[in-house]
């Protein structure tokens, strides 16, 4: 903490008394108890914001809160720089940042604005994360937005690709410029050239006016091509000219045109493989990677799923008009336990339906979640913060040895099935039908329990 200097938070609400909290490391905001600088204002959320220090001073980052946190009246949608007498906004309160390390600046100096980004209406979130996973992605976007350098955003599908190439074009020098995105997958070959350069009338059957292309439109501001992998080899050779000359040619013209904007590209797939295979040009992928960054996989990062299902819930809960008091412990252990193959996007669908589900003032229960969560449809009544079940064959005995058809008379299988289904009622019986406690008994998650009583019959 030396190489930053000492810091701390001036923490003031109007009818209540000011008191200050000193920074070291990483310190969360918000109105839960279990915050390092817990606040009693029923406007914040229970886990709002995060303060933490890296080899460059501090950075304030939103965890999610339905009602964002500010700095310096700005919203804040990726990690932002703090300096000396920062003003932090968390619902009613106000929080000024004081570093001696900063306090020292030249007072002459630009503020650091690399990482202020604007509250932009088109924006469908925010970025959020604490895992060292995330931090990276934060610590490179930061870096890609301070450059003019062509970015690669690599991930999964659902990762939040579209929402980090947000995030760099509003922290860039192209913020002031528009940002226009395009799926090159979405659009149907012989319209994707017109949308991305333009044509003029009459250039072919359909072309009633002169039309201005997406790399024209992005004048001064960014581009942002999603799943380029799917861009036809036909089309490659013109984008990489646009890239590299920085003028187009329009359907149907033969002047160039100049155009100036920021590319930032996306891909599901791996885009060195398929130039090892004919499919994407080798040197468009070199002139799009110039600055590469890899969004990871949420089973990668299971330690922000917690903070992704809260933003979520607040969001869901407002829009269909219900009060909903939370996520209880079991239900939000299957949350953080499933692998979601489709990221981001997959677990805000699932906690949309939980909301959906959920009587209004009611917590979100395990009985609320999809069955691929649970293993499968199991008969569950509530037990404080555990789901329970009674343990009953369902409606086929458990495998006994020598009946198990599909594994054989006598066979192995059908033996270790058939002691897996005993002991597994009985733990649960002497656990009063608790399937959380009988896991932990079993050395099993919830979820993987749930899944093995669907495999052996047991309702």
């Amino acid at each position: 903490m030396d190489a930053v200097g000492r810091a701390r938070l001036i923490i003031e609400r109007a009818g209540a008394e000011p008191f200050e909290a000193e920074l070291s490391g990483v310190a969360t905001v918000g109105r839960g108890a279990t915050n390092d600088v817990a606040l009693d204002d029923p406007a914040a959320s229970r886990r709002q914001s995060i303060v933490r220090a890296d080899d460059d001073g501090y950075l304030v980052s939103d965890l999610g809160s339905a009602n964002g946190t500010f700095l310096n009246g700005t919203r804040v949608l990726a990690p932002a720089r703090l300096k000396s007498g920062d003003v932090i906004t968390v619902g009613s309160t106000r929080l000024t940042f004081v570093s001696d390390a900063t306090a020292k600046s030249d007072p002459e100096a630009p503020a650091d604005d690399s990482t202020r980004v604007r509250d932009d209406a088109r924006a469908s979130g925010v970025l959020l994360g604490a895992s060292k996973a995330m931090e990276e992605v934060f610590h490179l976007i930061e870096k890609a937005a301070a450059s003019s350098l062509p970015t690669l955003l690599e991930g999964e599908t659902g990762t939040g690709k579209e929402l980090v190439a947000r995030a760099i074009h509003q922290a860039s020098g192209h913020a002031k410029g528009p940002f226009l995105p395009i799926n090159c997958a979405a659009v149907p070959e012989n319209l994707l050239e017109s949308e991305l350069f333009g044509h003029r009338r009459g250039a072919f059957t359909g072309a009633t006016a002169d039309h201005e292309g997406l790399f024209e439109a992005a004048q001064g501001g960014t581009v942002f091509l999603d799943e380029i992998g799917e861009m036809p080899l036909a089309m490659q050779p013109k984008v990489l000219r646009v890239i590299q000359e920085g003028e187009l040619t329009r359907i149907g013209e033969i002047r160039a045109r100049k155009v100036d904007f920021r590319l930032v590209a996306a891909t599901n797939r791996d885009l060195l493989r398929e130039v090892e295979r004919g499919a994407f040009r080798s040197d468009l992928y070199y002139r799009i990677s110039a600055f590469p960054i890899r969004i990871p996989p949420l089973r990668e990062r299971r330690g922000d799923i917690s903070i992704l299902v809260e933003s979520f819930l607040a969001v869901a809960a407002r829009r269909q008009g219900k009060r909903i008091t939370g996520v209880a412990a079991p239900a939000m252990h299957a949350l953080v336990e499933f692998d979601w193959p489709g990221n981001v996007r997959e677990l805000q669908n699932e906690v949309q339906r939980a909301v959906a589900l959920a009587a209004a003032g009611e917590e979100i229960g395990v009985e609320h979640l999809s069955p691929k969560l649970t293993g499968g449809e199991v008969s569950a009544r509530g037990d404080g913060d555990e789901d329970a079940i009674e343990a009953s064959p369902g409606d086929r005995e458990p495998t006994a040895p020598g009946t198990d058809g599909a594994a054989g008379p006598g066979s192995l299988r059908a033996a270790r099935n058939a002691f897996e289904a005993r002991y597994i009622t009985e733990v649960l019986a002497q656990q009063g039908g608790s399937v959380l406690r009988a896991a932990r008994v079993l050395g099993l998650t919830r979820a993987g329990l749930y899944k093995k009583l669907k495999e052996l019959g047991i309702r």
